[in-house]
């Protein structure tokens, strides 16, 4: 099997099995280290690029490095147009990659000009759609009438606030996405409360994404990895933190951090999962479990050209233990682009 094969079905099987810091060191690993096949060297990495501000976007809900890994792979491309047109056959997927990563900056933008910037950024590769183009006016229309752009980031929360409150906990990343944005960048300017709001919520939608994570991972009998959550409790930690010793939000900070400690405490800090051995070990009538040291001796394996003599710039893989399965949703969606791609 082929590296891109490779990084393709394995960032789908963490993904899947909601393994969010594995798969986020997956896509680092690749961009750095990986061997592939010539001449798709360049378009490999840009999917790798992409990939990563997916997972950080809609995975983890991780804003701050969701713009910065977006960003990354769209100058990436900027500096080499010629990995969007080089290959009839690839360029309507790297298309789509290129325009959904700028519809997806955004979504994540922090003033109207950085917005107006990445819709106008999109159209090099390809014309705005009716439905794109109304929405591009909609948000001039707000502009031209005063709304401030915290107004457009409120309308975006809670939008993404109903679907979790309806039931649509696939979300939760991209709530808690928004939700940080009030609090990672001053610039939007909420006023006192929003600030209260995005407080509670995006601790709130913090725990709720990783306690739903690791439902997710009991109800298929993988035990969940603390390690793959940690960081993103730790993150949120630090995040409202930042925020006491201010009148005006300082029992609402406070109040959000017992909540995002006493959750990690509770589902985190108290897991059993390497007394049992799972790091190396999977447990009994499990197949479908690959403990994450394994694995990562596999990526390594698989991606780069140690362990596998005479791959070349082929970077064949030796090894391939992922059940490729249960795709749903934005897998189903990630998969077929990258079929077109491939």
């Amino acid at each position: 099997m082929l590296s891109y094969d490779y990084f393709i079905q394995t960032h789908q099987y963490l993904l899947e099995h909601r393994r969010l810091k594995e798969a986020v060191d997956l896509c680092e690993y690749a961009i750095s280290s990986a061997v592939w096949p010539s001449p798709m060297e360049s378009q490999c990495e840009a999917l790798c690029r992409w990939s990563l501000a997916e997972t950080y976007f809609y995975s983890v809900g991780d804003a701050k490095s969701a713009r910065e890994s977006y960003t990354s792979f769209l100058d990436y491309v900027d500096r080499d147009w010629s990995i969007i047109t080089a290959v009839p056959s690839r360029r309507e997927v790297m298309e789509d990659m290129y325009t959904k990563a700028c519809f997806d900056m955004g979504q994540l933008a922090i003033s109207y000009e950085e917005y107006f910037t990445f819709m106008d950024r999109s159209e090099k590769a390809r014309s705005l759609t009716q439905k794109q183009a109304q929405q591009r006016e909609a948000v001039q229309y707000n502009r031209d009438h005063g709304l401030s752009w915290c107004d457009n980031v409120v309308q975006l929360a809670e939008l993404e606030a109903k679907l979790v409150e309806s039931g649509e906990v696939t979300v939760l990343p991209c709530a808690v996405a928004l939700y940080s944005l009030f609090l990672l960048y001053p610039e939007i300017d909420p006023p006192i409360e929003i600030l209260l709001l995005a407080l509670n919520n995006y601790s709130s939608y913090v725990c709720r994404h990783i306690s739903e994570c690791i439902l997710h991972s009991a109800a298929k009998y993988h035990p969940a990895n603390p390690d793959n959550y940690r960081f993103i409790f730790d993150q949120a930690i630090d995040l409202v933190g930042e925020f006491f010793d201010d009148m005006e939000t300082d029992a609402a900070a406070r109040d959000a951090q017992k909540k995002l400690i006493d959750s990690k405490s509770a589902s985190i800090d108290k897991s059993n999962f390497f007394n049992y051995g799972y790091a190396s070990v999977a447990p009994a009538n499990v197949k479908s479990f690959i403990p994450p040291m394994v694995l990562q001796e596999q990526i390594k394996e698989n991606l780069s050209r140690a362990g596998t003599p005479g791959a070349g710039r082929a970077g064949c893989a030796t090894t391939l233990m992922i059940p490729v399965f249960l795709l749903s949703g934005v897998i189903i969606l990630f998969a077929a682009m990258l079929a077109r791609f491939f």
